[in-house]
């Protein structure tokens, strides 16, 4: 499968392919059953880092973080169940997971990741990477 490039805009029907791709079933379900509710978005990489930059701090293949850790987190982020803290707290262990078990990343670092997610992906916020950002306003 061809992974989106930082900046493209991700259709409701390219987040399925995707969601497929990372087996992440409860979200195919999620968006097959009310396709309508969700806005296109556009894949920014890891939110608020630029991505190559990212080797050099943690000593990781960035593409990997980027790709591996940051893309799935993005699409249960996009598609998350607005409100839902238990749904959001599973999804940001399993990003804490994937960056020590995919990319290699340090715990220690992998927490500083996860504090930051846990930071700025609040919903209040309404930054274009908070919890439920693909559902339409």
């Amino acid at each position: 499968m061809k992974l989106p490039e930082i900046g493209d805009l991700i259709t409701t029907e390219q987040a399925l392919d995707l969601c497929r791709h990372f087996k992440l079933d409860y979200l195919i379900e999620r968006i097959q059953a009310n396709p309508d509710q969700y806005e296109p978005w556009v894949f920014d990489g890891c939110s608020g880092v630029r991505d190559e930059m990212l080797g050099l701090f943690t000593g990781c293949d960035w593409k990997d973080i980027t790709y591996k850790c940051c893309l799935p987190h993005d699409l249960c982020y996009g598609y998350g169940e607005p409100e839902n803290e238990i749904e959001k707290e599973r999804v940001d262990l399993k990003f804490y997971s994937d960056l020590v078990t995919k990319a290699g990343m340090k715990k220690w670092q992998a927490s500083a990741f996860l504090a930051a997610v846990r930071v700025g992906g609040k919903e209040e916020f309404g930054f274009s990477f908070s919890w439920g950002f693909a559902h339409k306003a």
